[in-house]
C-alpha cells in the first residue's frame, strides 16, 4: 500500500512538474509579447505627445492670427466709416481729375 502511495505522489508531482513546464513555456512567450507591446504603446504615446504638444502650438498661433486680423478688419471698417463720412459731407463733388502727360 505505501509502494503504491509513493507511485502516486510521484506521479502526481510528476504531472504537476510537465504541466508547469508546459504552461511556463506558454506564459513566457505571452509575457514577451505583452513587454513588446507595452514598449510599442509606450513609443506611440510619447508621440501622441509630441503631435498633441504642436497641435496646440498651431491652435495659439491660429488664435493670434484671428485676432490681429479682427483687429486689422476692425481698423479697416473705422476707415470705410470715415471715408462715407468725407463723402456725404461734399455731396456732388469728384475727386481731381489727373492731369494727362503727353507722350
Amino acid at each position: 500500500m505505501r509502494r503504491a502511495h509513493r507511485w502516486l505522489t510521484l506521479g502526481l508531482v510528476m504531472s504537476v512538474a510537465l504541466l508547469a513546464a508546459g504552461c511556463g513555456q506558454e506564459l513566457k512567450k505571452e509575457n514577451e509579447q505583452l513587454k513588446s507591446q507595452a514598449a510599442n504603446l509606450q513609443k506611440e504615446n510619447v508621440e501622441l505627445k509630441g503631435q498633441v504638444t504642436s497641435l496646440k502650438a498651431d491652435t495659439e498661433a491660429l488664435k493670434k492670427q484671428f485676432e490681429d486680423l479682427a483687429k486689422e478688419k476692425q481698423g479697416l471698417e473705422e476707415k470705410l466709416k470715415e471715408a462715407e463720412v468725407k463723402a456725404s459731407v461734399k455731396p456732388g463733388t469728384r475727386p481731381p481729375l489727373r492731369s494727362k502727360r503727353s507722350s
